[in-house]
């Protein structure tokens, strides 16, 4: 089953590499003439002047480039001018081939220990990784980055993906100058099997699932260096008899989606935002799987058009980081009413600090719409979102960052009756105020 979808980061090392390369590109005018000419015959400085109009000491400087280059010589019986097998082929192609020296900025995977594509402009810093609730994965190795793990081969392959046909090709890597630790964000799956107490990681770089990241991950033992587990499932909240009746439980959302899979059905609800499948747009009252909660938040976060309430019991940097609180800043400005409660125990040491001072600090600049409130003690998980209410043993804003708790199959049911929303939402503001504590 899959549990989770978690923001992670691959560490990278960002490295510049002294190459020597073969670069081609295309042919000076002058240089291509003077070729194509000598091809056809002409054997000296002065025919290939004659023939162009130009002064014979401008054609001298392009020949003698030419002779370095490689594409022409100069006969020995005669010292004429003639084509070398390099020559005949940069006139066949237009394309002229030149040794060049330089040093060529590359990214290194230290998980799968190999050079790669990312676009710097994705990287981050450890702490910024950190800050924004990301999991760091673990590296192949702790040794640096050295000469030998740079090669031309990997060079090349990568040149290869990036452009089909480079203009460069590396023959030779002189020296390899570490720049700065990095991270790249990637997506981590979290698969369990709770019967077996099994489970198991995937990756995806850029919305693509990535094998060798996968198989890295098993080389290095990740689900124990990161200390991942999966627990038993949490009881999940029981609602009024009449909601319960009309309920589609987890087996028959699966049937109908099984069914719905090749039909084209309207994504966009008329009260409230997205449901998360939207093949089930129309279900008034249905099972919420594990990794749909995630999914929906970050939708609540996006669309919520009216009113956002949340109760959480812990709040976590992990999901609360800066991302998160931009959002809900975006939602207030939009005039959107917010309700965030939290609270377990007599004290906050179960949440992150930092992550309520997000959330305060938010709070201050918005207390016209946004109330913060700690609870007494909260065992409600609750959701609501414009028209959709969610009851659930998943713990909104704390369902990540913390390697103590397992991955359970934490399992919820989504209401859409307006009334019965309506009706919700009251009932947990007044048991806000309640439960309260200043």
């Amino acid at each position: 089953d899959l549990l989770a979808i978690e923001d992670a980061a691959v560490p990278v090392t960002v490295v510049t590499a002294d190459v020597v390369a073969q670069e081609r590109k295309k042919l000076p005018l002058l240089d291509e003439f003077i070729l194509r000419f000598a091809a056809e015959g002409a054997a000296s400085n002065s025919d290939l002047a004659g023939i162009l109009g130009l002064h014979e000491d401008q054609v001298s400087t392009a020949v003698a480039n030419q002779v370095v280059i490689g594409n022409l010589q100069y006969r020995e019986r005669d010292q004429g001018l003639s084509l070398t097998l390099q020559g005949r082929e940069t006139v066949r192609t237009l394309v002229a081939v030149q040794p060049v020296l330089r040093p060529l900025p590359l990214v290194f995977d230290r998980l799968t220990w190999s050079i790669v594509d990312y676009p710097k402009a994705m990287l981050k810093t450890k702490q910024q990784a950190i800050e924004d609730g990301m999991i760091l994965l673990p590296a192949a190795r702790s040794a640096r980055v050295e000469l030998p793990d740079v090669t031309p081969a990997g060079i090349n392959s990568l040149l290869a993906r990036r452009s089909g046909k480079p203009s460069v090709e590396v023959l030779r890597v002189r020296a390899v100058n570490r720049t700065s630790y990095r991270y790249m964000p990637v997506k981590l799956l979290v698969y369990g099997d709770a019967a077996r107490d099994d489970v198991q990681l995937a990756v995806c770089v850029d919305s693509d699932l990535s094998p060798s990241h996968d198989a890295a991950l098993q080389r290095v033992n990740a689900v124990e260096s990161l200390k991942i587990s999966i627990g038993p499932a949490a009881e999940r909240p029981v609602l009024r008899a009449d909601l319960e009746d009309i309920r589609m439980d987890s087996s028959e959302v699966a049937q109908h989606l099984t069914q719905a899979s090749s039909q084209a059905l309207p994504v966009l609800e008329a009260n409230g935002v997205a449901d998360p499948i939207p093949s089930l747009h129309t279900v008034p009252v249905r099972s919420l799987s594990v990794f749909e909660h995630s999914d929906l938040l970050a939708k609540a976060l996006d669309d919520a058009s009216r009113r956002l309430l949340i109760i959480s019991p812990w709040v976590k940097r992990g999901v609360v980081n800066r991302a998160f609180v931009e959002r809900l800043g975006q939602r207030l400005r939009q005039g959107v009413r917010v309700h965030i409660a939290h609270g377990y125990g007599p004290d906050d040491l179960g949440s992150d600090e930092d992550a309520l001072r997000r959330l305060y600090n938010l709070q201050q600049r918005h207390s016209d719409r946004f109330t913060l409130a700690r609870l007494r003690d909260t065992h409600a998980k609750i959701l609501i979102c414009d028209g959709l209410w969610v009851s659930t043993s998943f713990n909104w804003l704390s369902f990540r960052g913390d390697p103590k708790l397992p991955y359970r199959m934490e399992e919820g049911t989504l209401v859409k009756i307006p009334a019965e929303v309506d009706k919700a939402y009251e009932r947990y503001l007044r048991m806000i105020e309640e439960q309260r504590v200043d």
